[in-house]
């Protein structure tokens, strides 16, 4: 059983990785190019409103940064932070960040941006998709330029996954926009990031280009290798699956019922790696019968998510143990 399988939760659109790689293909023609296929347009390139999956993918691990992120055992490490802290009561974490990590307009990454960020995930009026998985934070604050404190109302049973989530934005850009304006911002249609890459332009509906960013700190991992990222849309499966056979995309997310043909093509491999990705049933529990536990507790239990992975994920992806909320 690959780690797609072991980690992945249940997705009525599950993707499944399948990248060209046949020798003499169009996409060796192209370079150190490569071109990612999606099925919809990235919905937003600010991490405080997006909840599409391959957009989170691109802000954490090619535009921006997150203070740490999973290792392949999917165990947290340092990222923009070089290293956090526990107090002894486990109710304070303090993070040191890599110092003078510079955006890509030339102002360096400090504390204070990453503060900012979470402040700004903690404001209802943001619609961050995660503020859940905040409620437990009671204080955010930047000691210096490259020490962060958050304070929890009660010690966390682990570090916060939304840490290796939610990436950290520039304050200088963004600072003087209200809350809940956030998603008109000219910064997101031409954002300025801190990652491997720089954005280049977007033209809705059809690409996301990003280019490499020579001045990346080897000690978050140096340059990229590739000169040019880009995310292209394709939002009909058939004809992502042909392009990528006859070479035209060099990445896509496949269905699950082509996972076998394209194994069997020499010119293409399906990838496994880890990945956290949920669906779920939101309730809203301020209204009956939704606003009994047992209730919400019976409908999880009606859905046999074992037949949804068997007969529609053809059983490549894992389900989920259900998680009770009161």
């Amino acid at each position: 059983m690959s780690p797609l399988t072991r980690i992945v939760t249940l997705s009525l659109a599950a993707p499944i990785l399948a990248s060209a790689i046949a020798c003499g293909s169009i996409a060796e023609r192209r370079g150190a190019t490569v071109l990612f296929a999606s099925g919809a347009d990235l919905q937003s390139i600010n991490p405080l409103l997006t909840q599409h999956p391959l957009a989170r993918q691109v802000q954490r691990y090619v535009l921006f940064t997150t203070l740490a992120r999973y290792d392949s055992a999917l165990q947290p490490q340092p990222y923009l932070a070089r290293a956090w802290e526990w107090s002894a009561d486990r109710r304070t974490l303090r993070f040191r960040l890599h110092p003078g990590i510079p955006w890509h307009d030339g102002r360096p990454t400090t504390a204070h941006d990453a503060a900012w960020t979470i402040d700004q995930a903690r404001d209802p009026a943001t619609g961050y998709p995660r503020i859940a998985d905040l409620a437990n934070l009671a204080a955010v604050r930047a000691d210096d330029d490259s020490t962060l404190t958050l304070a929890f109302r009660a010690p966390p049973a682990a570090f916060p996954d939304v840490l290796t989530d939610l990436a950290v934005l520039p304050r200088h850009l963004l600072d003087t926009v209200p809350a809940g304006r956030l998603r008109e911002a000219a910064f997101n249609e031409a954002p300025v990031g801190n990652g491997p890459f720089r954005f280049v332009t977007h033209e809705p509906n059809r690409r996301w280009v990003f280019t490499a960013n020579p001045a990346f700190p080897a000690a978050l991992g140096g340059p990229p290798r590739l000169a040019r990222f880009i995310v292209v849309v394709v939002d009909e499966p058939t004809t992502k699956l042909a392009a990528l056979t006859s070479g035209e995309l060099d990445f896509a997310g496949i269905q699950p019922a082509h996972a076998e043909f394209v194994a069997r093509d020499p010119a293409l491999g399906v990838m496994s790696y880890p990945l956290l990705f949920t669906y779920g049933l939101v309730f809203n529990t301020r209204r009956p019968p939704f606003d009994d536990p047992a209730v919400r507790r019976a409908a999880a239990l009606a859905l046999d998510r074992q037949e949804i992975v068997d007969g529609y994920l053809y059983g490549r992806w894992a389900a989920a143990r259900p998680r009770w909320s009161r």
